[in-house]
């Protein structure tokens, strides 16, 4: 556990490098005033990564400071919050948004939501100019239902990766102990 807490640290920014980044120096004095907000432990970390997914689920900008400002709010790890949020880039952005129009698809009733347009029914694999047109009139169609499913999509991603950290923190916990054990019955 302790080498990959070593190893975490070494990609985690401090407070100094955050105070030292512009936009974010506002927030390195009052991180350094309060260090348990970067110590690495399971429910600091857990939560951070949740926030941080949890917010930047939504398609805004300034994800990043919103994901730290609620970690400092809550008590979380403020580096992992921010870290997660980068996992919400241009190959993500896809999976995220279907899944946010499945679930808001539940909340939002049928008649609302918006039919696709012809340019949407009728999308050409061999026109690869006719692509943008036909994605953007799939979205608006998605409206409502996308909408909705922003925060539905935060909630259900935040929680999903809270439980992955907890329980996997606890699973190198456990497995950190039991080698100690291996090696004090060896001697």
């Amino acid at each position: 556990m302790a080498e990959f807490k070593k190893r975490l640290r070494r990609w985690l920014p401090t407070a100094e490098t955050m105070e030292q980044t512009r936009g974010f120096a506002w927030l390195g004095h009052y991180l350094r005033e309060h260090p348990r907000l970067w110590v690495l432990h399971r429910r600091g970390v857990a939560l951070g990564v949740a926030l941080g997914i949890g917010i930047g689920v939504f398609p805004v900008p300034l994800q990043m400071p919103a994901a730290m400002a609620a970690a400092v709010a809550l008590r979380a790890n403020v580096a992992a919050a921010a870290a997660a949020t980068w996992l919400t880039n241009p190959f993500t952005m896809a999976p995220i948004w279907g899944l946010s129009a499945f679930l808001g698809s539940f909340v939002v009733p049928p008649g609302v939501a918006g039919t696709p347009s012809e340019v949407a029914t009728a999308f050409d694999w061999t026109a690869p100019a006719t692509w943008p047109a036909a994605i953007w009139e799939q979205v608006a169609s998605w409206g409502p239902a996308l909408l909705v499913g922003f925060p539905l999509a935060g909630v259900v991603l935040g929680l999903a990766a809270y439980a992955l950290v907890y329980s996997g923190w606890a699973i190198l916990i456990r497995q950190e102990r039991q080698r100690r054990l291996r090696r004090a019955a060896g001697d």
